[in-house]
């Protein structure tokens, strides 16, 4: 009796044996060298165009990540932590299918979409907080941000805001809501952007239907401009008169203490009014811009997600974190990448109305005394320029 058992235990460790090498990674359909024998052969412009980051910053999300190392088992040997990263940032790069994905890698597909929620969970759990820095704001944030925006021409700013339409699939029984202006299913990424294209601040999910200035009021952003003591600490004498510190807007936000926007276009509209019009717009450039970047990097974005509504937002917030972090370690976007989006773009985004709230007094107020300074600013830059 106990060599029977002996013997059949040995035979069980002999099939895991023959297993292990039989399944050399878990969930695999197919054999495939690309990641262990291609990959290491590219240069590092095509590894960057492949993964949208390059070898160092892949580097440093191997370290940050080390906890989604997976062991080996007596039936399955684990995929390598790093081909799992690989195969998430490879899918979030892409507008090829899961299934592309896993053919490509020699995987389940799956097994894909399993690894890309779990890279989007690990990322923002590990990294949130280290990428979105500016709130609760410091002393030493707030003059960063404001000289930045300074060399723009925008005095007092500490973000731009604005919403970016991200097609999704929904269920029939919520279409609806999601349904926009535009004719098609969409989320929200409403954000705050500083002048180097880093995202300060994220909304994500709210449906398509909503507008951006409804979102903004509600939102936790203008609670705490509105309310935090240093953003009144930090206020400035211009023109006579207090101005703390701003975010910055187009026409569809309400003009307000916290917020500035736009003059409504006129016919015959002053000087003074036009040019307080260019810079702001000039200054707000830089939240379209980190728009069209965070699309151009991650396309599964650009192109739409068509994945359950929830692990829609998760792939959002994940994208926005590593855009920061791109930026935070100087791994620029290519060039190429921000062509092909504008040209392969699938949807046109919702156009932004004017608000229907009635703008507020002290808003107009600070409005006019930052317009008459940057009229004087300007003029003073001119005799300079002219002496």
């Amino acid at each position: 009796m106990y060599h029977r058992r002996m013997a059949n235990y040995y035979l069980r460790i002999a099939a895991c044996e023959a297993q292990k090498k039989k399944r050399r990674i878990w969930s695999a359909v197919e054999k495939s060298t690309y990641w262990e024998a291609d990959v290491p052969k590219f240069s590092d412009y095509k590894f960057k165009n492949t993964f949208r980051v390059d070898r160092k910053t892949m580097a440093y999300l191997v370290t940050k990540l080390y906890y989604l190392r997976k062991e080996d088992t007596c039936w399955r040997w684990a995929i390598s932590l790093e081909k799992r990263i690989a195969i998430a940032m490879y899918a979030l790069g892409s507008s090829a299918e899961y299934r592309t994905v896993a053919s490509l890698f020699g995987v389940g597909r799956t097994t894909v979409g399993e690894l890309v929620l779990e890279f989007c969970d690990a990322v923002i759990h590990s990294m949130q907080d280290e990428t979105f820095t500016s709130y609760p704001p410091t002393t030493a944030k707030i003059e960063e941000i404001t000289s930045g925006f300074l060399k723009h021409g925008f005095p007092q700013c500490y973000g731009a805001v604005d919403g970016c339409h991200i097609e999704v699939s929904v269920p029939k029984n919520e279409a609806v809501d999601y349904y926009n202006f535009k004719g098609w299913h969409s989320v929200v990424l409403f954000a705050a952007v500083d002048y180097r294209y880093r995202f300060t601040y994220i909304n994500v999910g709210v449906p398509g239907r909503s507008n951006d200035s409804t979102i903004f009021e509600n939102s936790a952003l203008k609670s705490v401009h509105d309310s935090h003591m240093l953003f009144r600490q930090h206020s400035r004498i211009i023109d006579g008169l207090e101005v703390p510190i701003l975010l910055i807007g187009d026409s569809a936000f309400k003009l307000s203490p916290t917020l500035m926007k736009p003059f409504p276009f006129i016919i015959n509209q002053s000087e003074d009014e036009r040019l307080f019009n260019y810079i702001l717009s000039r200054s707000r450039r830089v939240v379209e811009n980190a728009f069209g970047h965070l699309k151009a990097r991650f396309r599964k974005i650009g192109r739409g997600l068509e994945v359950d509504i929830c692990n829609a937002n998760r792939i959002i917030k994940t994208s926005c974190i590593l855009h920061n972090l791109c930026n935070d370690r100087n791994d620029k976007i290519n060039k190429s990448w921000i062509l092909e989006m504008k040209t392969n773009a699938p949807r046109p985004q919702p156009q932004r109305g004017l608000t229907k709230a009635a703008d507020n007094q002290s808003g107009m107020n600070i409005r006019r005394a930052i317009t008459r300074h940057l009229a004087v600013d300007n003029f003073e830059r001119f005799l300079d320029d002219s002496g």
